[in-house]
């Protein structure tokens, strides 16, 4: 419990707020809206922090639920502003389901082999990101939907909207390479910028 006051002492100082009511904690931002919420099964304090098991994470954007995260253990420095989630984790954000090999935050979520199914797609990334009020970006990804299979370096995905940068596409008949592709999810409408046609088949 000693470790539980000094985390609510320092969380006040950046002007948010903390609530422990074990085996859960929930930190609060400025307006007193949630942004984080963490539920475990065991608990126990170690020399670098505190680590757990059984382990439900979720993630809030203005009060709202935007991510949930379940794995089998955490690890997290003393204070609670960083940690990592490890074992089997699955989850759910943005209309996606997702599974991943490694979860962590400090600040932004970060996703490492992240597998995701929804809005029609198929996602899988060397790393996938979030941050509390930004797009879920997507590294070294690749994509399979609507008729065709993507791969590209770097995409965001918002507001039913995944803008990929430098992506090539295969798909109905068709090989392109193109500077830019928009693709709205929920209409099945793609638009490829500077495309380059490889080859057709």
């Amino acid at each position: 419990m000693r470790l539980l006051l000094l985390l609510s002492l320092s969380l006040a100082a950046w002007a948010q707020s903390l609530t422990v009511a074990a085996p859960w904690l929930v930190v609060y931002d400025a307006e007193g809206r949630p942004r984080w919420e963490i539920r475990l099964e065991k608990l126990w304090r170690t020399k670098e922090g505190w680590e757990g098991e059984g382990v439900s994470v979720t993630l809030f954007w203005a009060g709202e639920p935007s991510f949930k995260v379940q794995a089998q253990a955490i690890r997290a420095e003393a204070l609670g502003r960083s940690w990592t989630l490890s074992g089997e984790i699955a989850g759910e954000g943005y209309g996606f389901s997702f599974t991943a090999e490694e979860a962590s935050w400090n600040g932004k979520l970060r996703l490492k082999h992240f597998r995701a199914q929804g809005h029609g797609l198929s996602l899988v990334a060397q790393e996938a990101r979030w941050e509390l009020e930004g797009p879920l970006e997507l590294f070294a990804a690749e994509g399979e939907g609507m008729g065709w299979s993507l791969r590209f370096p770097y995409g965001r995905f918002a507001e039913g909207v995944l803008v990929a940068q430098e992506p090539e596409a295969v798909g109905h008949g068709l090989r392109l390479r193109a500077e830019l592709l928009e693709l709205w999810v929920d209409e099945g409408r793609l638009k490829f910028w500077r495309v380059q046609v490889v080859r057709g088949s």
